[in-house]
């Protein structure tokens, strides 16, 4: 079943639900489609590419590494690549560990984990 597949259209630009994880929790978030299509894509550019080398993520940096999450990758869509298509958090699926565990209504989501 394909439920809530396009969820609402922001300035004539439709969003779409994905998954996106890290340090075991598991949100649902509504983003542009064009993020949820290819959303590796968008992923791997944000934390192997941006995270290391953008003078706008010296926040994420420390002296071992880069520390961030979801919460991060939405605010760089909203900040940086889509600004006047906000994404946000649509609900935290607490008690969901793995895709068996997705409810039913997120199954078709996109899922990415950081």
């Amino acid at each position: 079943m394909w439920y809530n597949q396009k969820v609402i259209t922001v300035g004539g630009i439709t969003m779409k639900n994905v998954l996106l994880s890290h340090d075991s929790e598991l949100s649902v978030y509504s983003v542009p489609d064009t993020v949820a299509d290819n959303l590796p894509e968008y992923c791997c550019e944000f934390a192997d590419k941006w995270l290391w080398s953008s003078p706008h993520a010296e926040k994420y940096r420390n002296s071992i590494g880069v520390c961030y999450g979801a919460h991060d990758f939405i605010q760089y869509l909203n900040e940086w690549i889509f600004p006047d298509t906000p994404s946000q958090l649509i609900e935290t699926l607490d008690n969901a560990w793995s895709a068996s565990e997705v409810p039913q209504k997120y199954q078709h989501c996109k899922w990415f984990n950081f």
